[in-house]
């Protein structure tokens, strides 16, 4: 190992060294231990229990008798500083979830646990929990007539668990013969909840052209880098329109719209339309709230999202599915509503490389190696294989390049002063010798999909989620890797075999500082990104070091220049 090498590889290591302190200024909390486990959050306590179980109907509606701390006092659930109705609970659940309706507003969303995803860490076995504390308005159904506002109604709760399908309807009495009523039906294993609404002899003038149902608390962060709030959005689908707001309003929108959603990076709440599309949409930018994590206070932003329904009067049924869970592309894909478009694969040119890699990355799990790590290496050396005639193109274009080097040199010497004339030479050589100019680079740009398609991937996917590796020495793929306490080691050795990979493929003396400042360069911008992804680069490095090392025993065009000029070197 040459100096030069032994220096770029010290550079990386103090870049190692450094590089939390210079993460913390910038607002990266990397202390993983600064903080007890009862301080997750003071936005909201989450419990402590990986599993709960389903309470009897006697503790569904009695909160005070709950065996959940979130609902041992009745919570206030209000719209308007008006409002004096108290609120009982209503547990929902399945396999899946585990969700607090309050009776305030006819089944408001309070709490949503969702039993197969954790914070921070299995280990802890605290579930994530998908809804803020104190939150407002969450399927609140607003009728035009203030005198209807339904949240200042008492609603009675009626539910039947004894089939397959538990239904719960939440009832209010409007006037003698008026009535609302609000069913969810929980679906074993699944997330998906059928959601009708009924009106009962209401009339057009009394609810209004249009209601308006709506979502108005966003979802809780759940992750642990603040950079992840960048994925925080509301959305509608109308039309081919996908309508998105994060720091600017998108004020109501009429045309038909199938559906809303609210996000975080793992998360979704939606509202699925059934037969009848909304009329229009509304999504709004709410106010900005704090919340305690990790030992600091950290941000996060509201949304109310809104549908508005057309109301045709007298007896009427509105349907919709109801969506709370994770941003997974299959489940989005099987909603048949066009929700998979929310998932962030990257450009248009570059989405159907990134959804096959999906599959293909899930094949590998589930049916292979039942592990996300050796699945991903398994990916990166198929991945390796099928670009190999590309890399070998390549390879073999730049060493034939730079065996011509000494009489392109020469070349230009001898017509410095004739550019036209230069110009022919150099083509004539390079006819002569069968060496393509750009042949160096076109199987590198072919290449590109691939790559952006996979970073794409690593980075958005819940499936490598608190997927673990190597024995929990690697506790989540999605994360920075932290095998080293707070210093993430697999950046630092996809650098170093970077810097090898460029001394093999790079002989011209001119070009050897791109070989120590590119890969100190990724270190820097891979460092704090997914280990997934890292894990991923650094084998298709060590892959293409022993593809590089195979094709350079081989005969290339140009190779009989190296063999004449090394007896005048």
């Amino acid at each position: 190992m040459d100096k030069k090498t032994i220096i770029a590889i010290v550079l990386i290591l103090i870049i190692f060294i450094l590089w939390p302190i210079f993460m913390k200024k910038m607002g990266y909390n990397t202390d993983k231990s600064s903080a007890p486990s009862d301080s997750l959050t003071t936005e909201q306590q989450v419990d402590t229990e990986s599993r709960e179980t389903t309470p009897s109907p006697e503790k569904i509606m009695n909160p005070v008798e709950s065996d959940d701390k979130q609902i041992t006092k009745p919570r206030h659930i209000s719209t308007s500083p008006s409002s004096t109705v108290a609120a009982d609970s209503v547990i929902i659940e399945n396999s899946l979830f585990r969700g607090v309706l309050s009776t305030a507003g006819g089944g408001s969303i309070i709490s949503w646990k969702l039993k197969d995803y954790y914070y921070l860490d299995k280990k802890d076995s605290i579930l994530v929990e998908m809804i803020p504390k104190d939150a407002v308005g969450n399927l609140f159904v607003l009728p035009r007539n203030p005198s209807l506002d339904l949240n200042n109604k008492k609603f009675e709760v009626v539910y039947d668990t004894s089939g397959i399908e538990k239904k719960y309807k939440f009832i209010t009495t409007l006037g003698k013969y008026a009535k609302f009523e609000k069913e969810f039906v929980v679906k074993p294993n699944s997330y998906l909840i059928d959601l009708n609404l009924k009106f009962h002899s209401l009339s057009r003038d009394q609810i209004g052209k249009n209601y308006v149902i709506q979502f108005n608390s966003g979802l809780r962060p759940t992750e642990e880098l603040k950079k992840d709030e960048r994925y925080y959005k509301a959305y509608a689908l109308q039309g081919d329109e996908l309508l998105s707001t994060k720091l600017e309003d998108t004020d109501y929108k009429e045309g038909s719209t199938k559906w809303m959603a609210v996000r975080n990076k793992y998360f979704l709440m939606a509202l699925i339309t059934q037969a009848n599309p909304a009329a229009g949409a509304r999504l709004q930018g709410e106010e900005i709230k704090q919340y305690f994590y990790r030992g600091e206070n950290q941000e996060w932003r509201t949304y109310n999202t809104q549908l508005y329904l057309p109301y045709q009067g007298g007896e009427e049924i509105e349907s919709f599915t109801l969506y709370l869970g994770p941003m997974d592309y299959k489940e989005l894909k099987n909603l048949n509503s066009e929700m998979e478009k929310l998932m962030n694969f990257g450009w248009p040119i570059i989405r159907p490389f990134s959804i096959a890699f999906y599959y293909t990355l899930e094949f590998l799990h589930d049916k292979v190696v039942h592990d996300y790590g050796w699945a991903i290496i398994i990916l990166a050396i198929l991945i390796k294989i099928i670009l190999y005639p590309l890399t070998r193109k390549s390879f073999q274009s730049m060493r034939a390049m730079q065996a011509l080097q000494p009489k392109i040199t020469a070349l230009r010497e001898k017509y410095k002063d004739d550019p036209q004339k230069l110009n022919q030479e150099t083509m004539k050589l390079y006819k002569k010798e069968g060496v393509n100019p750009m042949g160096g680079c076109l199987p590198l740009l072919l290449q590109m999909p691939v790559l952006f398609a996979l970073f794409n991937l690593f980075r958005t996917t819940i499936m490598l989620r608190q997927a673990s590796f190597l024995g929990g020495l690697i506790s989540d793929l999605s994360a920075p890797d932290s095998i080293l306490g707070n210093f993430n080691l697999l950046p630092v050795l996809m650098g170093i075999t970077m810097i090898i990979q460029q001394r093999l493929s790079n002989q011209d003396p001119k070009q050897k500082a791109m070989a120590y400042f590119m890969p100190i360069f990724l270190v820097f911008i891979f460092f704090n990104l997914s280990a997934g992804l890292n894990l991923y680069y650094l084998m298709f490095n060590l892959i293409t070091i022993a593809q590089e090392l195979l094709i350079k025993k081989e005969k290339t065009p140009g190779s009989s220049v190296v063999t004449s000029n090394n007896g005048k070197k």
